[in-house]
């Protein structure tokens, strides 16, 4: 199995490599180390765990464990740990040894060449417990083996787990009919769209950028009121795979009703009401006709003349340098770009408006967006479902592994956790979800920050948007994962191709633009287009054929 799991991985661009985990509490030594630190009991959040009541009568009877040998498991995470790493896990050690006779040892990826300390952490089967995401290769990793199939243990192990997470959340972690991941249970919103200075809207009287004509019309008023204000900061680093080369192109997405952000792979695409009807982009009048708005664009100042090697500035946003950003923004940055206008004094505002809105394709994140699996080899399967489990359902041990220790690192006030470090001036250290264990968000316990009933907001503005489409509140695309080992060698040259002619198209900085889309057209043949997006077709429309996307 390792063998397969291996060969994998080395076939993927993403993930290579090797890491080691940081080091973490001794079994013993956790009721010592909460002594130390003066906690002498463990204090339990606020809330009540509302799904798992509901749904007990309804679950399966659980088998009964062997719990009889302490079992220490390896919990892999992304990110970087804590301060207080291992005093919260000796409070959650404490209480896993109770409930489960079970420890585990969380283990942090850091942010540094993340991609390949996860690949090897898989290879290794080092870890018991992972954190998985689409945007980890989820898909292509459980159909290589790497994971253990959830579907028997979750009936007979960890009923209350499955009750509460519901079928229609686990169908989504399904890959060839089989469960290999629990999700969270928080709908998250990441639906992209435009974040923009709308103090600046305000004072020249202009329109809500909620369209493409719209957007064009704030930033020439802007520019004709303020000539030395940067209007847009866009390079090629959001373009996005083997869908966009150049960030601006983002601004489309107010036009088409596309299944996913920017379309699908290779210049196909399909409508989310009719996933299934793939259709051609590249090749079309409609992508002419948006190249030479795009080249208006950049004809008008709209960004600078070198964007294409111009590296990404992450702070121009914030710090003024641009009034807006139309690529790789979602609701959460919107909620950061408000706090940071705030902090900075200046009298600025931001406003953000979703693609979706306009094109009535809003959706949550993907079930596989924040999950957990079992990594294959783990030492006791069953016993690290029950404590996965008991991490996700229990609010007493769910609120430890969140928040850290109540009194010493948060308290609640009013239903809102407020960090006890923050709130005296010091650096927190076991911030909010500290363990960045998005995977064991439980929606129904969950406290909110102060900044998260803005964010809940604009959630519950999407949730009912979603609610009118036709697959209400589905994340489709996000639980397809293409294999692309029958092409590879062509699916490399189309994306050489990309860059080379397709970002220069998008970024509008060619003389003529009909020549171009020839141009690029034909490297595009040349590269083998036809091939991949051949075999692409038929694995997307056999993934909605399976999930009935039609």
């Amino acid at each position: 199995m390792k063998k397969k799991v291996l060969s994998m991985l080395l076939s993927m661009t993403m993930l290579v490599g090797i890491m080691t985990g940081c080091g973490s509490a001794g079994t013993q030594s956790a009721a010592d180390q909460l002594e130390e630190q003066g906690v002498t009991e463990i204090p339990v959040a606020e809330s009540t765990t509302v799904a798992e009541e509901a749904t007990i009568e309804s679950a399966p009877e659980a088998k009964e464990l062997d719990l009889s040998q302490q079992v220490d498991l390896v919990f892999y995470v992304m990110g970087d740990a804590p301060q207080d790493e291992e005093l919260v896990e000796a409070a959650l050690n404490e209480k896993l040894l109770e409930k489960c006779n079970a420890t585990v040892d969380m283990q942090f990826s850091t942010w540094t060449d993340f991609q390949q300390k996860y690949a090897n952490e898989i290879t290794a089967q080092s870890a018991d417990l992972i954190y998985i995401a689409n945007w980890l290769n989820y898909g292509q990793l459980a159909s290589s083996g790497a994971f253990e199939e959830l579907d028997d243990m979750l009936d007979t192990v960890a009923p209350d787990l499955k009750a509460m997470v519901g079928d229609g959340s686990l169908n989504m972690c399904r890959v060839g009919g089989k469960i290999y991941a629990i999700p969270n249970t928080w709908p998250e919103y990441v639906c992209n769209g435009v974040k923009y200075r709308e103090d600046l809207r305000e004072k020249y009287d202009l329109p809500v950028p909620d369209s493409i004509e719209n957007l064009e019309a704030y930033l020439k008023g802007i520019k004709e009121n303020e000539p030395n204000q940067g209007l847009l900061t866009v390079t090629t680093e959001e373009s996005q795979g083997l869908k966009t080369g150049f960030d601006a192109a983002w601004v489309l997405n107010f036009k088409y009703p596309w299944v996913s952000t920017n379309g699908l792979d290779y210049g196909l695409a399909a409508n989310y009401d009719s996933p299934s009807d793939v259709y051609d982009y590249w090749y079309s009048d409609d992508f002419t006709e948006d190249m030479k708005l795009l080249k208006s664009w950049a004809d008008q100042g709209f960004w600078s003349k070198s964007a294409l090697s111009d590296t990404n500035n992450s702070d121009a946003y914030k710090n003024g340098l641009c009034v807006a950003e139309v690529a790789g923004q979602n609701p959460n940055k919107q909620i950061t770009a408000i706090a940071d206008f705030e902090n900075a004094g200046e009298g600025w505002t931001s406003e953000y408006v979703a693609y979706g809105e306009v094109t009535n394709t809003i959706y949550p994140g993907h079930a596989t967006q924040n999950g957990t699996a079992i990594v294959r080899g783990c030492k006791d399967p069953e016993r690290a479902l029950l404590v996965l489990q008991t991490m996700l359902c229990d609010d007493e041990v769910n609120s430890i592994v969140q928040y850290g220790i109540k009194g010493t690192h948060y308290d609640v006030a009013d239903g809102i956790y407020k960090n006890l470090q923050e709130e005296a001036g010091e650096t927190p250290t076991f911030p909010y979800e500290g363990f960045n264990t998005w995977n064991l968000r439980n929606g129904d316990t969950k406290l909110p920050q102060k900044t998260d009933v803005a964010l809940q907001e604009m959630f519950d503005k999407y949730e009912k948007l979603g609610a009118t489409t036709k697959f209400p509140n589905v994340n489709i695309y996000d639980g397809f994962s293409e294999n692309y080992e029958a092409y590879s060698a062509e699916r490399s040259a189309v994306s050489n191709v990309m860059r080379q002619y397709l970002a220069p198209l998008e970024a509008g900085l060619v003389d003529d633009v009909d020549a171009a889309v020839t141009e690029f057209r034909d490297k595009m043949k040349e590269a083998g287009i036809d091939k991949c997006r051949e075999e692409y077709t038929k694995q997307w429309k056999a993934y909605c054929e399976e999930y009935n996307y039609q």
